[in-house]
């Protein structure tokens, strides 16, 4: 109800004997939009948004089926309760070694490249320069360019 009928139905004088007050007036005025406000929600339908199943796989493999509001069909976790270290503390003891072990795997492979932090090795920049040169002129030298149409 707007508020110029709800001010008209509390200001206007009933036809009863009775009298009542302006304060009741009102509470039955409320009472009624309530009412109608009820009535007009109870017919509307209620938004939902469409789901679809989607199958979540975890880290160790296993499957579950959700219905989502999201249209992938799967979902696959690399991180889950099993494997990450909030939910599960014993198993960032195992990652520092894991790390450990990739990082001696790497000194093993990549051990001698230690020097290649020696810069000494160069004599001047020209010389470097000239090298550049000498690359990008051996990279991008013109090609026989292949005639069109039939032979």
């Amino acid at each position: 109800m707007n508020p110029v009928a709800l001010r008209q139905l509390v200001t206007t004088p009933l036809r009863s004997t009775t009298s009542i007050l302006p304060s009741s007036r009102l509470a039955i005025a409320i009472r009624v939009t309530r009412r109608r406000d009820y009535a007009t929600k109870a017919e509307q339908k209620p938004m939902t948004p469409e789901l679809f199943p989607q199958t979540v796989v975890l880290s160790n493999g296993a499957t579950y089926m959700v219905r989502t509001s999201s249209p992938r069909a799967q979902l696959r976790l690399t991180k889950d309760t099993r494997n990450h270290p909030l939910w599960n503390p014993a198993v960032l003891a195992s990652q520092l070694s894991d790390e450990n072990e990739q990082l001696v795997r790497f000194t093993k492979r990549f051990g001698d490249l230690h020097d290649l932090s020696d810069v000494s090795v160069i004599q001047s920049d020209e010389a470097v320069s000239a090298a550049m040169t000498k690359a990008v002129t051996v990279s991008t030298s013109p090609k026989k360019a292949k005639p069109k149409g039939k032979k």
